[in-house]
This record gives structure tokens, sequence and C-alpha cells, in this order.
């Protein structure tokens, strides 16, 4: 009977030990659910964070895409006002030529009623086919001048075309690279400002990569001016041989008619 007793019966130093442990056994508890509740809150922090930069990473993703779409529709666009362009030219150029045909062959025929001897008739077929032959070789040549500026200006679009081409596919690939690194960063939990930092200086890199690239891309226009040049000195060197050619021939039949032919 005495037993209860003897073991209730603490000193006050075994009291105040006992109260002291049951303190510090309150506070670590305490302490504990406070850090459950810290780390709870901080992971839904963290989710909300992920939650949001997931959805803007879409967004990104999204006016990506829909830029390059636009690259894609302005690129189709530009080359069927360059092949517009070109149809366009060619048929004035051959209604030209058509023309240029009509008034030489009236040339000829007023040439053959005026000529009245065999020496006049054989000049003026002699005139006639010198002027011909001119004609075939001047446009065998400006031909061949069109031609080589056309397939020079296409390879120039085409490289600039496929360099720009090459640059955005090198960009989204490093944007892509960063979403996916941030993404895994949000998800392992890393500091959201650490998370934030390295998107944004990934997508600078991404954007600056970019501008370099575009402006170490081949521009179109300083070509196209070389070879328009090219282009005119070939044409303007096929006229000077035509006229010099005709202005030959002109003097010969001019001395079978004896007199000042047109």
């Amino acid at each position: 009977l005495m037993m209860p007793g003897s073991v209730s019966a603490l000193t006050p130093a075994e009291r105040q030990a006992e109260i002291q442990a049951n303190r510090e056994e309150r506070a670590a508890e305490m302490k504990e659910k406070r850090e459950e509740r810290m780390t709870e809150r901080k992971e839904d922090r963290q989710e909300i964070f992920c939650s949001k930069f997931v959805e803007n990473a879409r967004q990104i993703s999204g006016n990506l895409a829909e830029r390059r779409s636009e690259f894609e529709e302005h690129k189709g666009k530009r080359g069927d006002m360059l092949e517009t362009r070109r149809n366009e030219r060619e048929a004035k150029f051959e209604e030209n030529r058509s023309q240029t045909d009509e008034r030489r062959n009236a040339l000829y025929q007023k040439l053959e009623s005026r000529a009245k001897t065999d020496e006049q008739k054989v000049a003026v077929a002699a005139f006639k086919k010198t002027v011909e032959d001119a004609v075939d070789t001047r446009r065998d040549a400006v031909d061949a001048a069109i031609t080589l500026f056309r397939q020079g200006v296409d390879a120039a679009v085409a490289g600039r075309q496929d360099a720009m081409e090459s640059a955005v596919s090198a960009f989204k690939s490093a944007v892509e690279a960063t979403f996916d690194q941030a993404q895994a960063g949000c998800e392992n939990g890393t500091d959201q400002a650490t998370v934030r930092a390295d998107f944004k200086s990934g997508l600078q890199a991404a954007r600056t990569a970019l501008k370099n690239d575009r402006q170490a891309a081949e521009k179109v226009g300083e070509q196209v001016k070389a070879l328009a040049e090219a282009r005119r000195t070939a044409v303007k060197k096929a006229h000077d041989a035509f006229k010099a050619t005709v202005e030959s021939a002109r003097l010969k039949l001019k001395d079978a008619f004896g007199e000042s032919t047109p």
C-alpha cells in the first residue's frame, strides 16, 4: 500500500527535471509541426509556381510555333511574288521581241521591193542573213545572261532561306532545352528564383545566338546587285556587237544600191 506513494514522491529537483523534459518534448513537437506546415506551404507554392511556369512555357512555345508558321508563309509569298514578276517580265520581253521581228520583216520587204538588179537582190539577201544571224547571236547572249542572273538570284535566295531555317531550328532547339532544364529544376524542388534566372538567361542566350546567325547569313541584296551588274555588262556587250555587225551590213547594202539606204 505504500509503494505508489513512494513512486510519486519526487524530489523538487526531479520534479523540475520532469517539467523541463515535458516542455522540451512539447517544443520539439511544435517545431516538427511548424516544419511540416512550412514544407507543405513550400510544396504548395512550388506546385503553383510549376503550374504557372508550364502554362507560360506553353504560351511561349505557341508563340514560337506561330512565328515559324508566319516565316514559312512569308517565304512562300516571296517565292510566288518572284515567280509572278519573272513571268510578267518574260511576257513583256517576248512581246517586244515579236514587235521587233515584225518591224524587221517589214524592212526586209521594203528593201526587196526596191531591189531591181540581181546585185541588189543578192545584197538584200546577204543583209537579211547577216542581220538575222546577228539577232540570233544577240538573243542567245542576252538569254544566257538572264538565265545566269536568275540562277544566281535563286541560289542566293535559297542560301539565305537555308541559313535562316537553320538559325530558327537552332533557336527552337535551344529554347526547348531551356524549357526542359527549367521544368526539371521546378519538379526537383530547385529554388524558384534560380529556376527563373536560369530560364531567363537560357532564353537570352538563344535570342543572342539567333541574332548572330541572322547577321552571319549572307545578304541577298548585295549578291543581287553584283549579279545585275554582270547581266547588264553582258547584255551591253551583246548589243554593241549587234550594232557593229548591222552597221557593217548596212554600209555594204548602201554600196550595192549606190545610195543612202535607210
